[in-house]
């Protein structure tokens, strides 16, 4: 039965995702000589929980951190976000540039970010601000450093901050204006990210962005592990660009994980449905979606219930509705959806993860993903990552703590999706010199 679906799945994607590239064909014909935006770096915010490491000191401070793109470009645009916060935040200065190591940054690559012409803004409570064309070609996979001044005291005003906590990326907090500095040597540092949304890039040619949606494992968590890799992308999402920049193809890959998420309930972040139109609409050029979720709403409220906090627990119907709802809302907005199969957690020491009722969940909404055709595609990360003998479990050597993968799963995981999406997607097309397929071709906007 495995090999039929996983047969009827690639078909699917062959036929529908040449609707989506067509749509997108369109958009690229009804917009001549003007660059095409796509994001090619993005995360998913949300704020501070009572039981987060407390916050560092941001008081007119320097923010220097750094992000990975997926694809390339000629130009690039920065996305900072207060949507969180309850008062205007302030930046001075902002600066992009290519990351040399640590806080350091390549000799020559700084470019001053503006804002409608302007070198400082504010952005309203509830809001995100877009910065404005920069000239400057990167390659896929290119580590930036983008550093903003931030004059006030952020951790101290009392408006909520905007972060996303599970960052896995060291970044830097340096005392007063040093945004356009080369290294920050004397600098505190952070795992989390901090007012940024989005890194878009500019090129000739349409191709697609795959916003990757879920919870810690698409966000990349092995907390559980003896030494957590950080700095490392070794989230699925990371290895899932690398294999398509590898295998010769385009497309940017966007991570909107957020540890912890659920499908059902805003518990640890808005759940996909509350912040679908804020973290993946507003992105530019998203053609597909990647949704992996689920594992939570099954053992999390057992969870919570043991450690003194009665929680209702959710059928796997419920759930199912739940990724129904996302289905729809994707559907609409003209994305093509596909679902991931919820993964093995049988090995897990949390209470609600590990037991019959957890597997008899989420076998019965694996099988629904499955077997539904609710999704355009389905990838089947489930039976990537079991243990064959034992089904409910990942394999020893892919998992960091029996719930989330380690890094040869993740590795896996990305190898699964690879394979079962990359007839999908079109050649490679950025390169330093013009090179765009014949259909997509066309005159860059010079602005």
């Amino acid at each position: 039965m495995r090999k039929k679906s996983k047969k009827i799945t690639i078909t699917l994607v062959l036929v529908l995702a040449t609707g989506v590239l067509a749509r997108a064909d369109n958009r690229h014909n009804d917009h001549l000589n003007k660059p095409v935006w796509t994001t090619s770096w993005a995360t998913a915010n949300r704020t501070v929980k009572a039981f987060d490491a407390p916050l560092p000191k941001i008081n007119n401070a320097t923010l220097r951190q750094v992000v990975r793109i997926s694809q390339g470009g000629r130009m690039i645009r920065v996305s900072f976000t207060n949507e969180q916060g309850q008062r205007p935040l302030s930046i001075n200065e902002a600066y992009v540039a290519k990351r040399d190591r640590g806080a350091a940054i390549l000799d020559g690559s700084g470019n001053q970010l503006t804002f409608s012409g302007a070198t400082s803004a504010s952005i309203p409570p509830g809001k995100r601000l877009t910065s404005d064309p920069v000239n400057m070609p990167v390659l896929a996979n290119t580590e930036l450093v983008i550093s903003a001044y931030l004059p006030v005291d952020i951790t101290g005003s009392g408006s909520p901050v905007t972060y996303h906590v599970r960052a896995l990326q060291t970044n830097y907090i340096a005392a007063g204006n040093q945004a356009a500095a080369a290294d920050l040597p004397h600098s505190e540092t952070t795992t989390a990210w901090y007012f940024l949304a989005n890194v878009d890039v500019a090129n000739d040619c349409v191709t697609p962005a795959i916003a990757t949606l879920g919870d810690s494992i698409t966000d990349g968590d092995q907390r559980a592990a003896p030494n957590e890799p950080i700095d490392l992308n070794v989230r699925y999402p990371d290895l899932l660009s690398d294999a398509i920049i590898s295998g010769g193809k385009a497309a940017s890959v966007i991570n909107l994980g957020i540890s912890g998420n659920q499908v059902l309930t805003a518990f640890l972040g808005q759940s996909p449905a509350e912040r679908l139109n804020r973290d993946l609409l507003t992105l530019s050029g998203i053609s597909h979606v990647i949704y992996l979720e689920g594992i939570n709403d099954i053992g999390l409220p057992v969870l919570l219930s043991v450690l003194g906090a009665p929680t209702p627990t959710n059928t796997a119907n419920a759930i199912i509705a739940g990724h129904q709802q996302i289905i729809r809302h994707a559907k609409d907005a003209g994305l093509f959806i596909i679902g991931g199969t919820l993964t093995p957690s049988g090995g897990s020491s949390l209470p609600g993860y590990h037991d019959a009722i957890a597997e008899a969940k989420r076998q019965k909404i694996n099988a629904w993903i499955r077997g539904s055709g609710a999704y355009d595609a389905v990838i089947d990360f489930d039976e990537a990552l079991a243990d064959p003998e034992k089904p409910s479990m990942m394999r020893d050597e892919l998992t960091a703590d029996g719930l989330h993968p380690n890094a040869r799963g993740y590795q896996v995981m990305a190898n699964t999706a690879f394979a079962a999406i990359h007839e999908m997607l079109p050649n490679k097309q950025y390169e330093d010199d013009d090179h765009c397929s014949a259909n997509t071709q066309r005159q860059a906007d010079p602005v």
